[in-house]
C-alpha cells in the first residue's frame, strides 16, 4: 500500500485551514471562513454540514477565520488533527435543547455545504491509540498505551495502514465491555450486553469519547482551545 507522507498530509491541512501556500502545488485563495456545526450523532465519512445537524432553538453555525489564529495543525504521520485554535462559542440556547456528540468543520454558513472533517465533541479526548483486531467472538482489540475501562465510550476510525475489522463500524460510538490491561473487547450497549463480534482481524485508532455535550435552556455550547479535534491519517 501506498501512503501520503506526513509532510504531504500536514502541508495539505495547512492549505485547507490556515490558508498557507503549498509550494510549487498550490497557492491559497478563496474561503475567508470555514464554518463550525454542531450534531446529535457522527456524520459520517460521506455526509454533509446537515447529517445529524443539531436544530436546537437559535443554534447557527460559527464562522471561524481561515488561518492560524483559527486552526491549529500538530501532529505527526500517520496521524495529523486540526483543531480550534480559539475558543469557540455557539449560540445560547432557547427552548428546545439536544445532546451533542459530534462537531463538524465545513465550507458553508448554512445547508448541506460540503463537511471537510468531523470528530467528537469535549475536552480533547484521550488517543488516539492504534489497535489491532482479532477474528472473535467478540473481537479482540489490543491498544497499545491506553488504559480502558468497563463501560468507557470509544470510537474507531480507520487509518492509511490498515482497514477496519468487518463487524466495526467506524465513527460508531461503542462501549468498552470487557478489559484487561490493554486488550478490550467493545458492546453495542453499556455493561458488555451487546458485544461487538468480528469475521476478520483488522487495524486502525480508537478514540475514548467524552460524556455527550447536554444543551438546554440557557446553554451556550463553549469549547476551549484546542477541544475540539479531527484528524487525519
Amino acid at each position: 500500500m501506498s501512503n501520503y507522507t506526513g509532510a504531504t498530509v500536514t502541508s495539505l491541512l495547512e492549505l485547507i485551514y490556515q490558508a498557507v501556500s503549498w509550494a510549487s502545488i498550490a497557492t491559497s485563495t478563496g474561503a475567508t471562513n470555514l464554518y463550525l456545526s454542531l450534531h446529535n450523532a457522527d456524520p459520517g465519512m460521506s455526509g454533509s454540514q446537515t447529517t445529524n445537524e443539531t436544530a436546537y432553538t437559535n443554534y447557527a453555525r460559527v464562522a471561524v477565520v481561515r488561518s492560524s489564529a483559527g486552526f491549529t495543525v500538530a501532529g505527526s504521520a500517520p496521524l495529523v488533527n486540526v483543531s480550534n485554535a480559539a475558543v469557540v462559542t455557539f449560540p445560547q440556547c432557547g427552548a428546545t435543547g439536544d445532546t451533542i456528540t459530534h462537531f463538524g468543520i465545513g465550507l458553508s454558513s448554512s445547508g448541506a455545504g460540503t463537511l471537510l472533517a468531523s470528530g467528537p465533541v469535549g475536552v480533547t479526548p484521550a488517543g488516539p491509540y492504534d489497535f489491532t483486531c482479532t477474528s472473535a467472538s467478540p473481537g479482540s482489540l489490543t491498544v497499545p498505551g491506553s488504559s480502558l475501562a468497563v463501560n468507557d465510550r470509544v470510537s474507531v476510525y480507520s487509518d492509511a495502514a490498515g482497514t477496519l475489522p468487518t463487524g466495526i463500524t467506524e465513527g460508531t460510538v461503542y462501549y468498552v465491555g470487557t478489559a484487561s490491561g490493554i486488550v478490550v473487547s467493545l458492546s453495542t450497549t453499556a455493561s458488555n450486553a451487546n458485544p461487538v463480534n468480528t469475521s476478520s482481524v483488522g487495524a486502525g485508532y480508537l478514540i475514548k469519547q467524552t460524556t455527550p455535550l447536554a444543551v438546554s435552556n440557557g446553554v451556550s455550547p463553549t469549547f476551549a482551545i484546542g477541544a475540539l479535534v479531527a484528524y487525519q491519517s
